[in-house]
């Protein structure tokens, strides 16, 4: 996921190099459901998700702590934080519903509570992709904290000062045991890393 990117992950691989050196993770870039989907397929081991799971498959799940959610904007070279209004008059850059559908819900209904009409201007499944778009004009997205480590020209990251948006919520996930040794230690490792997170 991309929310793990900015974040979790650089040093959640430092510490696997270090760890164990001889293991090579090989890193696929898909939604939730994709993930579950493979990790049902065995063609993968280890996944970081958005819960909620919708799923039956049997699953261990460790969660991380959810990050608050900021305005990416137009860069308009003010600094100061902006109101859910702010982002209505926009429009909104929106991952598709199928890709997290209890956080795009939850996302809407706070529109909706505030008395506030946001129209979906356009979809967009990655955080670099929705960046683009808001450099180029289209509207506003809603973005994890960590996305402001990217510099990116043409944007602007803001507090959303009149209300509170639900956080984005980011899991660990694999099949339960009994699993290979090697899947176990680094679940084991990414357990930990959670804790201090």
């Amino acid at each position: 996921m991309s929310a793990a990117l900015y974040e979790h992950l650089p040093h959640l691989l430092s510490r696997l190099r270090e760890t164990y050196p001889d293991i090579h993770p090989k890193l696929i870039e898909v939604s939730t459901n994709e993930q579950i989907a493979a990790l049902t397929r065995n063609e993968i081991d280890i996944g970081f998700v958005h819960p909620p799971l919708g799923t039956d498959e049997r699953l261990d799940v460790h969660g991380y702590p959810a990050e608050d959610l900021i305005a990416v904007l137009p860069d308009d070279r003010h600094t100061h934080g902006v109101t859910l209004t702010d982002i209505a008059r926009h429009g909104l850059i929106m991952f598709p519903a199928a890709q997290g559908p209890a956080l795009h819900a939850r996302i809407m209904d706070t529109f909706t509570k505030a008395g506030l009409e946001v129209r979906i201007v356009q979809e967009a499944a990655r955080a670099l992709t929705m960046l683009s778009l808001v450099a180029a004009g289209f509207g506003a997205a809603l973005l994890p904290r960590s996305t402001q480590r990217l510099v990116f020209q043409g944007v602007r990251y803001a507090a959303i000062a009149d209300v509170s948006l639900p956080a984005w919520p980011l899991a660990v996930i694999a099949k339960r045991r009994p699993r290979p040794a090697i899947v176990d230690s680094v679940w084991k490792l990414l357990e930990a890393r959670s804790d201090v997170s």
